[in-house]
């Protein structure tokens, strides 16, 4: 936590070269703050912070093509035949071990996607019920959330 600390200082000090406070130059600051700190720790320890920030960007790039994606489905499926959706609620089996913020953020970034709608997490916290609008093969939509969003998610939150 410390170098985002440090990162948020240089922004801030970045800013106050400038002369004003505006987000923009808030964020030029940060992404030049980020780069001196990286340079600065080159082959130091303290890699996570550069590693979760690269996460994240990873992360919200993955959720907005999905989003992206999503919405060129959706729009397909309302300009064609409501007779060929075949809709479905799926079990979705989680990681062992996820917290409570884990699968929420799981089940909203879902939800976010046009499409899907996240409904229930059994009580034991193991699976996740997804309905979806149309889902062609069972097993791809499985694998596309394990293996996109949740273990994107878990890479960033672990």
């Amino acid at each position: 936590m410390s170098m985002f600390i440090a990162n948020v200082l240089l922004a801030l000090l970045w800013s106050l070269m400038f002369g004003e406070f505006t987000p923009q130059n808030f964020l030029i600051g940060m992404v030049v703050g980020f780069v001196a700190l990286r340079l600065g720790t080159v082959g130091m320890a303290r890699a996570t912070y550069f590693r979760k920030i690269s996460t994240t960007i990873s992360f919200i790039f993955y959720f907005l093509a999905q989003l992206v994606i999503a919405n060129f489905k959706m729009a397909a499926y309302t300009l064609g035949s409501t007779r060929q959706l075949r809709p479905g609620i799926l079990a979705i089996p989680l990681t062992e071990g996820m917290t409570d913020l884990e699968i929420t953020v799981l089940a909203n970034v879902i939800t976010l996607t046009p499409g899907t709608l996240s409904m229930d997490v059994s009580d034991d916290k193991t699976t996740l019920y997804v309905h979806y609008i149309h889902v062609e093969d069972k097993d791809e939509a499985v694998r596309e959330i394990k293996d996109g969003f949740e273990r994107r998610l878990l890479a960033l939150t672990r």
